[in-house]
């Protein structure tokens, strides 16, 4: 039982180092860096309870092995947890959406889910509706916010007034990142709405794994570019189709701050909406405080939206 768990826990550490460091590189990486990781943790209680069994009948050299494993489990989970924080006067909530063309729910389920955050700024992606009017009903029911748009998937509402927006072209790809100026109380601050290409099954049993990947690091070259370009505070909030791990992700977080990292409480998972195992929309700032993160409860989308407190 002992030898088992030692594996085990071997077996968890290389895993964990090859989704972290070596990632997209490889096609096998990569599919470690993007599955759901609770299928690499998932035998870690399995073995605790069966050491705690073994313990009682008087075996405990597997008992520090699987507590390590499942020690490892909460990181590599990427569980997280901070203290809540009280609101101030000033603070700004931010709300990012991949509402999923609105075929899973209607306008108004949809609206109205995003009424009740109360968010100052909203960055949504696939709102090119599976039918005709799907915009413009959503916007019937969210008054009040001014909209930019970028192509016709990503838009970003904001409560205060937009100063100027352009399109990021991306390479390879019809889609476009939106960039807001906005005219904040607190000051001027930047917007990035971001849709990242996905990775998925269908493209590795296909051979397009390779040039997706391509085409996500050339995305993650403009966006950075763009961060790099711009003054003042940003913040860069969508669904980047990215697990917070590999090399996209440390990419975006060595010149931005995670907001689920700096504030969330929990595993901060936003897809599949019903039975969510993964952590790929995010808020990335820089030049502000978070001081809240959570995500939303299941509405008409297959992602999960996510809300963010952040502060001056």
């Amino acid at each position: 039982m002992a030898r088992l768990a030692w594996t085990y826990l071997a077996l968890l550490l290389l895993v964990w180092a090859l989704a972290e460091l070596v990632a997209e590189r490889t096609v096998p990486t990569l599919l470690l860096a993007y599955l759901p990781p609770v299928i690499w943790v998932w035998p870690a209680p399995l073995l605790l309870l069966l050491a705690l069994l073994r313990w009682r009948k008087g075996g405990r050299p597997a008992i520090f092995p699987a507590v390590l494993a499942c020690l490892l489990a909460l990181p590599v989970l990427g569980f997280t947890w901070h203290a809540p924080q009280p609101a101030w006067p000033g603070d700004l909530k931010v709300l990012t959406y991949n509402v999923a063309r609105g075929g899973l729910g209607t306008a108004a389920r949809i609206s109205a889910q995003i009424r009740s955050v109360n968010a100052d700024i909203v960055t949504l992606q696939e709102v090119n509706g599976l039918r005709p009017g799907l915009t413009a009903e959503l916007l019937a029911g969210l008054p009040g916010y001014a909209v930019s748009r970028a192509g016709a998937e990503v838009m970003t509402l904001s409560r205060f007034p937009v100063l100027g927006t352009r399109e990021l072209i991306l390479p390879g790809t019809g889609r476009r990142f939106l960039v807001s100026r906005i005219g904040a109380p607190g000051g001027e601050l930047s917007v990035v709405n971001v849709h990242f290409g996905t990775v998925t099954v269908s493209r590795v049993l296909s051979g397009q794994i390779m040039p997706t990947r391509d085409r996500r690091a050339q995305q993650l070259d403009v966006l950075l570019r763009e961060v790099a370009a711009t003054s003042g505070p940003v913040i860069v909030a969508g669904d980047f189709n990215t697990p917070p791990r590999g090399q996209v992700y440390r990419a975006l977080s060595a010149e931005l701050s995670d907001a689920w990292d700096s504030a969330g409480r929990g595993f901060g998972y936003t897809f599949s909406s019903q039975a969510p195992v993964l952590r790929i929309d995010h808020v990335f700032v820089r030049g502000l405080k978070v001081v809240g993160a959570g995500v939303q409860p299941p509405g008409g989308s297959d992602h999960r939206a996510l809300a963010v407190q952040v502060r001056w």
